[in-house]
């Protein structure tokens, strides 16, 4: 029984933790046989603590583009070798891990490219990472984005402006026409439930096609 690398990403606000939450739960009921866990990026390791620096640090969202790659690709090579890759190359017999990830490659590509870097470099140096068996993007418009975390009252981080939000936006959904992955846009501008629902299914064909049939 393969296992199996789920990516859910989006906007800030579009509810992937959230969502990613509640498949975490839908899995683990759904079979005994399936071993999850979730994980985020940027992490909380060495490189994503730096991240995290430079988001609340930076004013302008065009800011360290050529040292936020720096630190995402730095970020996601300890990702990969530490908790990725060992996670999902534990074979057991009559199980599958099904690792779940909040952000990955997708977001380094759309929103460094929304700071002005080269698509083209950005998708070359993310080829050396795993390809994910499913990417879900969680779309809708950057104002309902801001609304939702204006409401959360954390304090708001350099790329959530709204100039900037609809260029990354415009590269999220661009993603699928540049990358060759199984990538689906799912509208998160509706309700939690219809949202999740379109996420349920999705993630149900891929079990069908990947781990049922076996």
């Amino acid at each position: 029984m393969p296992n199996l690398f789920i990516v859910l990403d989006g906007l800030d606000g579009s509810g992937k933790g959230e969502m990613i939450t509640r498949l975490h739960n839908y899995l683990f009921n759904k079979s005994k046989r399936f071993r999850i866990l979730t994980t985020r990026e940027p992490t909380y390791g060495k490189y994503g603590k730096k991240i995290r620096e430079l988001l609340e640090k930076d004013t302008s969202p065009m800011e360290n583009a050529e040292k936020m790659t720096e630190l995402y690709v730095k970020d996601r090579e300890d990702h990969v070798n530490k908790i990725i890759k060992p996670f999902l190359s534990n074979q057991r017999d009559n199980e599958c891990n099904i690792l779940l990830s909040d952000r990955y490659y997708y977001s380094t590509i759309a929103f460094q490219h929304t700071q002005g870097m080269s698509l083209d470099r950005l998708i070359k140096i993310n080829k050396q990472f795993p390809k994910p068996d499913l990417c879900i993007i969680l779309d809708l418009p950057p104002e309902l984005a801001l609304n939702r975390i204006s409401k959360t009252k954390r304090k708001k981080e350099k790329f959530e402006k709204l100039q900037f939000m609809r260029k990354l936006r415009k590269n999220f959904l661009e993603l699928k026409n540049h990358i060759n992955d199984n990538i689906t846009i799912i509208d998160a501008s509706k309700s939690k439930k219809d949202v999740f629902k379109e996420i349920r299914e999705e993630v149900d064909k891929l079990l069908l096609s990947r781990v049922f049939e076996l």
